[in-house]
């Protein structure tokens, strides 16, 4: 019959801790504390299979005639891939991180537009013509677990109505920018084919007013 094992009883809150820490920064809008968040949390499952795994002992290498306590490899092997997973998962938030910063001065994840846009259409019982919405007497615990409220989906439609108005306006100087340098070009144009056309015309002009 085999011992029970005898578990670090600080291990393992120390294991609780920085998972319970690293869940609540994860729910945060912020990468940088998202980032804390995936490491504090990545360490205390590794702590966790550290506390698993038993108590210290000597290698698992089996010799003829001795008899002792062996520590157990696979706890140690899972921590050590956990590592390597986590290090690239920390370099690829990092990197958005970043991105955002250099994009928008902050590392907040912002709401999707089209996703409010989405959500007001669904609440309005918005029905395609491939596709009909039978509404269910759930419709308001559906609006109660909405994650945007009615104030911040007329928001985001008021958004996405100014940023098209600003690209058509923005076609619209375009074009007659555009225009423009084609009438000014063909303007001279002309003026090159009539000096062509008639050299002397400015030299009889001179003379006659003379």
């Amino acid at each position: 019959m085999t011992s029970p094992v005898e578990v670090n009883l600080t291990l393992v809150v120390i294991s609780a801790s920085l998972i319970g820490c690293g869940v609540y920064l994860l729910l945060e809008r912020s990468l940088s504390r998202v980032l804390v968040g995936l490491v504090m949390m990545g360490n205390g499952v590794s702590v966790a299979f550290l506390v698993a795994g038993g108590p210290a002992g000597t290698a698992p290498i089996v010799e003829d005639g001795v008899e002792t306590t062996y520590v157990d490899p696979i706890p140690q092997a899972m921590v050590l891939t956990a590592i390597v997973i986590m290090l690239a998962t920390v370099s690829f938030v990092l990197a958005m991180a970043y991105r955002s910063w250099q994009l928008t001065g902050h590392d907040d994840v912002q709401d999707d537009t089209e996703d409010a846009l989405i959500r007001r259409l669904a609440a309005r019982d918005v029905a395609s013509d491939s596709y009909r919405a039978d509404r269910s007497d759930e419709e308001d615990e559906e609006k109660s677990a909405s994650d945007f409220t009615e104030q911040e989906l007329a928001e985001a439609a008021e958004v996405a109505e100014r940023l098209e108005a600003e690209r058509l306006q923005s076609e619209r100087l375009a074009q007659e920018k555009i225009a423009a340098d084609l009438w000014t070009k063909e303007k001279a144009a002309q003026e090159r084919e009539s000096r062509r056309t008639h050299p002397g015309g400015s030299d009889e002009k001179k003379g006659n007013e003379s």
